[in-house]
């Protein structure tokens, strides 16, 4: 029978888990600023609104069609971010992975010249 292994993200042993789980961390946070930062930062935008609707200039620009501009930003804008948050993860990640895992090609009986 195998090993059970248990991973505690927060508590990683050993420099891999640890580089991975700083990598999460790095990109939730960003997710977190996306996903909550921005409809509540359209929000704030509309609380000066004398007649209460919530109206600013964010729904007043209209782009892409004759969309509002917080729409787009809601619509589109989370949607692209959130791909550009996947490619940002697998950067990272194989940026921090890098650093301290060896190259197949290097490890030792890899290669025809240990003979």
């Amino acid at each position: 029978m195998s090993e059970r292994v248990t991973i505690n993200l927060f508590r990683p042993v050993g420099e891999r888990l640890r580089r991975e789980v700083a990598v999460i961390r790095i990109v939730l946070l960003l997710w977190a600023l996306i996903a909550f930062g921005l409809p509540l930062f359209i929000w704030l935008c509309g609380l000066g609104d004398p007649q209460g609707f919530g109206a600013s200039w964010l729904t007043r620009t209209r782009i892409f069609g004759g969309f509002p501009l917080h729409y787009w930003l809601i619509a589109q804008g989370a949607t692209i971010a959130f791909v550009l948050l996947c490619k940002l993860y697998t950067e990272l990640l194989a940026r921090a992975l890098r650093k301290i895992e060896t190259p197949w090609y290097a490890e030792a009986g890899q290669g025809g010249d240990d003979v």
